[in-house]
């Protein structure tokens, strides 16, 4: 259990110094997980039905 909180802790530092150092762009952190304005293709869109 107190691997995990060191894990978490170690995390959420490094994120405050991502943020830290992009302040104060408009552009948020690489890491973010928000990568455009539009939602995937569908993938299965142009394929036949069997």
């Amino acid at each position: 259990m107190i691997d995990k909180n060191k894990k978490k802790q170690a995390e959420e530092e490094k994120l405050d110094d991502t943020l830290d150092d992009s302040f104060p762009a408009s552009d948020p952190p690489s890491h973010s997980g928000v990568t455009g304005d539009r939602k995937p293709q569908d993938k299965n869109k142009d394929k036949p039905e069997k």
